[in-house]
């Protein structure tokens, strides 16, 4: 890199004059990578942008520029390096990609001697309408649909190495994500307490270090207690996550299940919770979610449940 800013000086040029977005991020990534992890969402969001915009002079970016490369991402006609084609991605997260690509033009300065002229992000949003928050999802499966599911899975569990079903019933119990059931370790259950540790909860500023215990209420004790035990730090549930959600996505298809998705048990997961008459820190300290702003995203009561709950007194 250094003998790159030589020779741009060798030609009369400002050091970082003609730096491509491709190799600011190279160079950000790098940076990132000699202080901490970075996260799965962090790093392909920036793979994205290099794919899109990544031979573009970062000084000579443009609105039209961000504005034609969100239009690609959402339509789903974004090309890979290898010529694959991503699938169109909704609103929400092209606002993410769009967050890293502000924060790597700000940084750009102090990184490359880079200075834009104006900000070609800050100007692409109001045109595309993107700065709106995306719909927020309220499905959640019904009696029949679950227990279509675990049929469906039962009849194919002589073909499969993964407890479909008890994978299913967790999410249920716990509110838990795929990614999150399958990184749970034996070491980090507590049987004397009857909880488990999630290291690396999800969090909307840290997530590294981010480990939370949570209890195995009901029979998402008797579930874990069932699972054949490897290694004394070996996941509970060794089996990959894009694999899980895989097997549900097909058999939702197969059994002609409209708009449902694995991520939306734990919806039915959170709303149970509420149902069953537990109170918002009560729930909480089950889901691991931060605020309740977070946390009714999530809550979606069935009105009829309610009759299950104590009767309120004066």
């Amino acid at each position: 890199m250094d003998r790159e800013l030589a020779d741009q000086e060798a030609r009369g040029a400002t050091p970082g004059e003609e730096i491509t977005i491709g190799k600011l991020i190279a160079r950000r990534i790098n940076e990132l990578a000699s202080i901490r992890a970075i996260s799965k969402t962090h790093s392909g969001n920036m793979t994205r942008i290099r794919e899109g915009l990544g031979d573009i002079v970062a000084r000579k970016l443009t609105a039209n520029d961000v504005i034609e490369h969100t239009r690609r991402r959402i339509r789903g006609d974004h090309m890979m390096a290898n010529g694959m084609i991503i699938p169109a991605c909704a609103p929400a997260t092209m606002n993410v990609e769009l967050g890293y690509l502000s924060e790597l033009l700000k940084l750009a300065g102090p990184m490359k001697g880079v200075k834009l002229p104006h900000d070609p992000v800050a100007e692409a949003p109001p045109v595309l309408r993107l700065v709106g928050k995306s719909k927020r999802r309220d499905r959640r499966p019904t009696a029949e649909e679950l227990a279509g599911l675990r049929e469906h899975f039962l009849a194919a569990a002589w073909r499969s190495t993964i407890p479909m079903v008890d994978i299913i019933d967790f999410a249920v119990l716990t509110a838990k994500r795929e990614s999150e059931i399958t990184r749970l370790l034996w070491s980090d259950i507590d049987r004397a307490n009857r909880t488990a540790l999630l290291r690396d909860a999800k969090h909307p500023r840290k997530k590294l270090g981010n480990h939370k215990r949570f209890p195995l209420l009901g029979e998402a004790w008797d579930i874990v207690e069932r699972q054949p035990q490897g290694e004394v730090d070996g996941p509970i549930f060794p089996y990959n996550p894009s694999s899980v959600g895989t097997a549900f996505t097909r058999a939702c298809a197969k059994l002609r299940i409209e708009d449902l998705c694995s991520h939306d048990l734990r919806h039915e997961a959170t709303s149970r919770l509420f149902e069953q008459g537990y109170d918002i820190p009560e729930v909480a300290a089950v889901t691991l979610h931060e605020s309740w702003n977070e946390l009714k995203r999530y809550t979606q009561l069935r009105p009829e449940t309610l009759h299950r709950a104590p009767t309120p007194t004066a």
